[in-house]
């Protein structure tokens, strides 16, 4: 078969380090030939101002591993060669639309990757969207193949270099599935509108003075006694009726924080599984509780490894006990038997090696076991927008199939998962929201609908907020065993 020729369309044949990723991936790829089209484009001289601000963003940018060479120009003319624009298949535009009259020269049309990134942050808003658009021959033929959000980070250049390197990785998805199968992923429905008008010296004079408002509200949440803190509620009654009733926290010990709580009944007694994170190394491991009434008593260490976990969700199989944590520090998917209840776990199966996968859910149904599960392509350390589906005969598989429909949300309001409840027959997603330069906000209800090899649909049915007692900032996991439901939630410590 011959290979699809991929002509990625650049200002110079030194460009960004997106344009460089995708060249190399593109390059790659036994089913794709690259080659670039060189197409300078007429831009604004940035104004003194803006000039300085990213200069000092750059340099607040070394602390961040992943986004940290956002800014480097990259050297393509070692990777591909110019080429014509009739002499592709089908032109990628990253960052900029493709001309009309590009797309109508090559054999596929052309491919826009755009992103926001400076008017969510200047804003405040709590999410920053791509959009990843397809440009026909036929004029008012375009479509959209894929849009997403993730939550708006506390500076420009950060947020932007975040969904820059999801909005890549989302765009190798399409063309790989592109190239394997030959056909062109559904068409979206609506759009999503990006805006590209450059601030103004007022703006940007504005948009200075909240950044170093950010900066020094970053450097003081390093105080100890400034830090948000997460804990956990015990409601007394069923998960729907729950965040009506009066909630008791729980005192934490000194050091240390609990959220994602797991409520599991055995013997006629609840128990909780929960992350419990030491401030001094900040790494997590799974500690159990004993709740009775509003009452939460520490059992002891349940599991520990030498790497982060959190998110111990538990379920049962075949009569035993098992727990699926997140542990996406060790690019593993793991679950763990229960020898001796509720302390004593061995490691039963590796489900998934080399991803970066967070808060798995593991439910039987159809006679099939699913996993809803946050996968993190990009390798930026977000687990926060992106939803994928999986399945398998067993919950102790190696060979877990993708669904169709993966991504099944790329949004940060409701596509982490925050929880599974199980009421009868009905299974019910809980989904974290976002805030601005905010983790677990507030939470959302899902009913799973319809589920199948070929099908998912879920429907919001209720929103939980941090306003069931006073004093809260954030929650983002609910759990619940039929009588008992506990709730994770941040506070400001000292009230600060």
């Amino acid at each position: 078969m011959k290979p699809l020729a991929i002509g990625l369309l650049v200002e110079s044949l030194h460009a960004d380090r997106y344009a460089e990723e995708l060249a190399l991936w593109i390059k790659a790829e036994p089913s794709l030939r690259l080659a670039l089209i060189v197409a300078p484009q007429a831009a604004q001289k940035p104004h003194p101002l803006w000039r300085l601000i990213v200069a000092v963003e750059k340099r607040l940018l070394r602390w961040n591993v992943a986004h940290r060479d956002h800014y480097a120009v990259r050297d393509l003319g070692g990777i591909a060669a110019p080429a014509a624009a009739s002499a592709v298949d089908l032109i990628i535009g990253l960052g900029r639309e493709v001309p009309p009259s590009l797309a109508a020269a090559s054999r596929l049309g052309a491919i826009s990757v755009l992103h926001g990134g400076f008017w969510e942050c200047y804003h405040r808003r709590p999410q920053t969207s791509f959009v990843i658009r397809r440009h026909n021959a036929a004029p008012g033929s375009d479509e959209l193949l894929r849009k997403g959000a993730f939550h708006t980070l506390f500076f420009y250049s950060l947020n932007h270099a975040n969904v820059c390197k999801k909005s890549v990785a989302h765009l190798k998805q399409i063309l790989g599935k592109l190239a394997a199968a030959g056909q062109w992923p559904a068409a979206q429905p609506g759009d999503a509108a990006i805006s590209h008008i450059a601030p103004s010296p007022a703006q940007c004079l504005l948009y200075a003075g909240k950044l170093a408002v950010r900066v020094a509200r970053k450097a003081l949440q390093r105080v100890p006694i400034l830090n948000e803190r997460w804990g956990i509620s015990v409601i007394p009654g069923k998960w729907h009726e729950a965040l009506s009733c009066s909630s008791a926290a729980t005192r934490v010990p000194r050091g240390r924080y609990w959220a994602d709580p797991f409520v599991y009944r055995r013997g006629g007694r609840s128990y909780c599984f929960v992350e419990d994170i030491d401030r001094r190394s900040n790494r997590g491991h799974i500690t159990a509780l004993e709740v009775i009434g509003t009452r939460v008593i520490e059992v002891g260490l349940a599991l520990r490894e030498p790497f982060h976990l959190s998110f111990p969700f538990v379920f049962e199989h075949e009569g035993e006990l098992y727990m699926c944590p997140e542990s996406s520090a060790a690019r593993e998917v793991r679950v763990y038997r229960c020898v001796e209840f509720p302390l004593r776990w061995e490691l039963a199966e590796v489900l998934m090696r080399d991803v970066s996968a967070a808060d798995a859910l593991l439910f039987e149904k159809g006679g099939r076991w699913w996993m809803l599960a946050n996968i993190d392509e990009a390798a930026t350390g977000d687990h926060c927008s992106e939803l994928y589906l999986f399945s398998a005969d067993s919950p102790l598989s190696r060979r877990w199939t993708p669904h169709p429909q993966n991504p099944l949300l790329v949004d940060s309001i409701g596509g982490r998962n925050g929880g599974l409840i199980v009421d009868g027959e009905k299974r019910y997603r809980l989904g974290q929201c976002q805030g601005f330069d905010r983790y677990g906000e507030s939470l959302r209800v899902y009913e799973i609908k319809e589920l199948s090899p070929e099908r998912y649909a879920e429907e919001l049915v209720s929103e939980i907020k941090p306003d069931f007692r006073r004093g809260l900032s954030g929650t983002h996991h609910l759990s619940t065993d039929g009588t008992t439901t506990v709730v994770d939630h941040a506070s400001a410590a000292f009230g600060f």
